[in-house]
């Protein structure tokens, strides 16, 4: 009798195991209304998307819904792509600084935990896929292969680790201390000389990570440094370039001031974060070497205009609302040049899963709204070199498909609140 039991066990366990790898298998059918072709610029109606697994096998329009005996129907909604933010910071809470989030008291595991909060409210924002710029602990890496494993629900990840910086420059932990006290250890990596960039590029790539991030001028967040100085040389920024590309991985370059973004434009730095204070001449070397632009206008809009921080000591000129008011412009003068913009909000400056507030900020410094999304979309997907996987809802792609009601051609503020959201030809929210 055990041994029956036994057998019958283990059958009862095939067929269940075969049932599950069989509804794995089946198709999914997505009926919608409407969908936006990001390379088309249209809107398709009436369109059916077959899913296979985590993949689209097809997609149709005006199908014969007859021949179905099962699909969602969306017919009140149009599909868009997944979107992609390019600069976040998932482990990064900086907005909780006020409210005793403090590196000096908590436990690393603390950004660890915040990260699988923040990885939740970013993708049902929307956002499927994140290009996570800067982490303390290599916790973007711990992060993105704990969402790869299906540990935890968040968006596809492609991390830089901690950022290099040189000695006393932006994200340098300790620059406000007395000479005689240092810290044994650094939350980012401080690298002077081009032998040191090198060899601390070559420490990120043994730890996996999918990008380099450099600073290339001071910051804002940084105690004693100015983001319009430069700080990295261009030989220095080049050995970063050098080792990153050997392994096939680009590098990004956190650039406020003109000459920094020049340096590290010529040292080969494949896009440009922030930007603030962009001249004509780099606009021109963006243009010549196809390098991408990611200005981030949310964040600078919550502290600046949210927060109304005080940067008096940044060297800048104007008060708050001034200095937005130039963001703005400098992004509307790049975008009307025909300089490549992807969309990136440096996420966790301001609280997790406002993302999509930047689309009306892009609106207001004059960007399309279908050039907008295709910031969020294809472009981003070109950037991170995964086009022929993300970026659109095409036959072969990833099943990264999100929806809402109405036209977001013409309302850009729909995708503030996004009823629907498919990561990997799953559904991880559908609000009816």
């Amino acid at each position: 009798m055990k041994v029956f039991a036994k057998l019958v066990s283990i059958v009862c366990f095939w067929m269940l195991s075969s049932i599950n790898i069989m509804a794995q298998e089946s198709d999914l059918y997505i009926f919608a209304g409407g969908m936006l072709d990001v390379e088309t610029e249209q809107i398709e109606k009436n369109v059916l998307v077959t899913i296979k697994g985590n993949k689209i096998l097809d997609v149709k329009t005006n199908p014969d819904l007859s021949t179905l005996k099962n699909y969602l129907d969306l017919s009140d909604y149009t599909l868009l792509p997944g979107l992609i933010d390019c600069h976040t910071h998932l482990v990064g809470n900086w907005y909780l600084e006020n409210e005793g989030f403090d590196v000096y008291t908590l436990p690393a595991a603390t950004y660890g935990i915040l990260g699988t909060v923040n990885a939740k409210k970013t993708l049902e924002a929307g956002f499927t896929t994140v290009r996570d710029l800067h982490s303390y602990f290599y916790g973007d890496v711990a992060l993105r292969d704990a969402i790869n494993k299906g540990w935890i629900i968040g968006p596809r990840m492609y991390v830089s680790g901690p950022a290099l910086t040189i000695t006393g420059g932006h994200g340098a932990f300790g620059n406000w201390l007395s000479p005689q006290i240092e810290f044994s250890d650094n939350l980012v990596s401080i690298a002077d000389g081009v032998d040191e960039v090198r060899k601390e590029t070559r420490k990120h790539l043994k730890y996996r990570v999918d990008w380099i991030k450099v600073f290339a001028t001071g910051g804002f967040g940084s105690y004693g440094t100015k983001p319009g100085a430069a700080s990295y040389t261009i030989e220095e920024l080049k050995a970063a370039v050098d080792e990153a590309n050997k392994r096939g991985i680009k590098v990004a370059a956190h650039a406020h001031g003109a000459e920094g973004i020049k340096n590290a434009l010529r040292a080969g730095a494949t896009s440009i974060e922030h930007a603030t204070f962009l001249d004509d001449e780099a606009i021109a070397l963006l243009l010549q070497q196809k390098a991408y632009l990611s200005m981030d206008l949310l964040s600078a809009y919550f502290e600046l205009i949210e927060k109304n921080e005080d940067f008096s000591g940044k060297d800048l000129d104007g008060n708050n609302s001034e200095m937005f008011a130039s963001i703005l412009e400098t992004f509307s003068k790049a975008y009307k040049k025909g300089v490549k913009m992807v969309f990136a909000t440096d996420a966790g400056i301001y609280p997790h899963g406002r993302n999509a507030e930047q689309f009306s900020f892009m609106k207001k410094a004059g960007m399309t709204e279908i050039d907008i999304i295709k910031s969020a979309t294809i472009t981003a997907a070109e950037l991170l070199g995964v086009k022929d996987q993300l970026g659109s809802i095409d036959k072969n792609k990833l099943a990264d498909i999100i929806a809402v009601k109405g036209n977001p051609l013409s309302d850009i503020k729909l995708l503030e609140t996004i009823p629907f959201v498919m990561k990997d030809g799953k559904i991880y929210k559908h609000e009816k």
